[in-house]
């Protein structure tokens, strides 16, 4: 019971605090939860961390520090097979490339503003450029 109420305090302490904001978010490609992937928030000021949480079925939950950030979202595709070394008794491995394209990740201009405490970040990405 006392373990109870210590993990307890711990984690009302962390949700609680003034420096870190606590980020849950869905992410959707053309419609549909990104199945897999990992969103990173970088600091616009470069003074404090970047943070990162793994996306899975379109959901995800990121501690992050308070403040301007730039939003980077990557997500793996499967792009052929290739043998690990040349024999023929090799075994095969995934080729593996970037889904999204490069306006959501290493050129992304998303910024999002993190204040402390709980907050919801939903975001729909296309894979083509959106008419206007």
């Amino acid at each position: 019971m006392v373990s109870l109420g210590v993990a307890l305090a711990m984690l009302a302490g962390c949700s609680a605090s003034k420096t870190h904001g606590i980020v849950a978010g869905t992410v959707t490609l053309e419609g549909s939860a990104l199945a897999e992937g990992t969103v990173r928030f970088v600091p616009i000021d470069e003074a404090s961390q970047t943070a990162s949480a793994r996306i899975a079925d379109g959901k995800f939950t990121a501690k992050v520090p308070v403040g301007r950030m730039r939003v980077e979202f990557s997500a793996p595709k499967v792009t052929g097979r290739q043998r690990m070394y040349d024999a023929p008794d090799s075994p095969e491995v995934d080729i593996v490339g970037e889904l999204l394209p490069a306006k959501y990740n290493i050129r992304s201009e998303l910024t999002y503003e993190v204040r402390p405490g709980e907050q919801s970040y939903e975001i729909e990405l296309f894979e083509q450029q959106q008419q206007e």
